[in-house]
């Protein structure tokens, strides 16, 4: 037959067989599935959980070529009173 990403995925997300496990003591950390085409001209397609659980996670993808303009730089907010610089830690919460 025909095997496809969405096949793979599936297959990740299956907790009866035992691939998926979100409990026993054990838990799949994330889960990664690779479209390698056989045409060179194609870019392979990885996608990736990053998440615990993929039967509730979504894969995402993500392509690696040469020559990629890079996204200007993503950053955090940052709060006057943010109780993760605060010693001791997180003794109160920021109104995001």
């Amino acid at each position: 037959g025909h095997i496809t990403a969405e096949t793979f995925m599936a297959i990740l997300r299956d907790k009866a067989s035992g691939i998926c496990v979100d409990s026993e003591g054990f838990r799949t950390a994330g889960s990664m599935v690779s479209v390698l085409p056989r045409d060179p001209t194609l870019p392979c397609v990885h996608f990736f959980t990053a998440t615990p659980d993929p039967s509730r996670s979504v894969f995402k993808p993500f392509v690696f070529v040469a020559g990629l303009k890079p996204v200007p730089q993503v950053r955090s907010p940052t709060f006057r009173d943010d109780p993760a610089k605060k010693i001791p830690r997180f003794q109160s919460t920021v109104d995001r």
